[in-house]
């Protein structure tokens, strides 16, 4: 299931039990602690099964003790205030939480799957035309040495532009999970348009700053300038794919985020 489907059906099912507890009699403290706590320990067991990250797990957690909070403080303003109806702080209060809702609900959907396509087209240069990946692949360090990655990678796109090397990675967008790997075809030229042979070509799956990435695949060369190899993928979600060239001496090191859905 999606993440809109767990978040608003969680929403739905506290929502129903606290106005179901209501009509059965349930004081207002106890129909808050169920309502909370159902949805909450329901979530977790599906997580158990599902591979939810900890991240969109606290999300739902916090939306759904949230929202029975909320209804708890209504459903007790609504006992004191029959005749006048619900006073305008309360109804600002539940405002906030449901653009707190949307809103962090938005950040965690980007932060997992991406910025929708259509959306990246409006203010992301060429996103119209090739796949744009903006999902987040993992943690990133903070510390003194947290630039040295983003030099390093600023150095080997210039190294590349200097050489003139044209790289094609062909499958790079269609990976899936499991099976006996994903086949993977580069495809390697000079700066003058000939075909690079005796070339080693590696390719390898890393979440950032991981300290134990995915094992190296070797391409085997099947024609001239053409090396091609199976790509085995462990899980879903947010990778970096590293291509790794070494020709005459040289040595490239080329990072791609890239999205791999996981199964429903």
């Amino acid at each position: 299931m999606s993440l809109l489907t767990t978040l608003f059906g969680g929403l739905v099912m506290v929502v129903g039990l606290h106005l179901g507890l209501g009509r059965a009699g349930v004081t207002n403290y106890w129909r808050g602690v169920v309502a909370g706590a159902v949805p909450s320990f329901v979530l977790l067991g599906y997580s158990l099964f599902h591979n939810m990250t900890l991240d969109v797990i606290s999300i739902h957690l916090a939306v759904f003790l949230s929202t029975a909070t909320v209804m708890t403080m209504i459903a007790g303003v609504k006992r004191e205030e029959s005749s006048s109806g619900i006073h305008w702080s309360i109804k600002t209060m539940i405002v906030f939480f449901l653009v707190l809702f949307l809103v962090d609900g938005a950040f965690v959907s980007i932060s997992t799957n991406g910025v929708p396509p259509e959306i990246a087209a409006w203010f992301l240069p060429n996103a119209s035309k090739k796949p744009v990946y903006t999902g987040f692949s993992g943690l990133t360090r903070h510390d003194e040495d947290a630039a040295n990655a983003v030099n390093e990678q600023l150095k080997e796109v210039d190294k590349l532009r200097k050489l003139g090397w044209k790289i094609e990675i062909d499958g790079s967008n269609h990976l899936a999970i499991g099976g006996n790997g994903n086949p993977l075809r580069v495809v390697l030229l000079d700066a003058q348009h000939v075909p690079m042979n005796g070339a080693i070509v590696t390719e390898q799956l890393l979440r950032a700053e991981t300290q134990q990435p995915m094992p190296k695949v070797t391409l085997a060369q099947r024609a001239d300038g053409e090396y091609t190899g199976d790509l085995p993928v462990p899980q879903g979600g947010n990778w970096v794919l590293r291509t790794e060239i070494t020709y005459e001496g040289q040595h490239i090191k080329i990072d791609r985020d890239i999205r791999i859905d996981i199964p429903e």
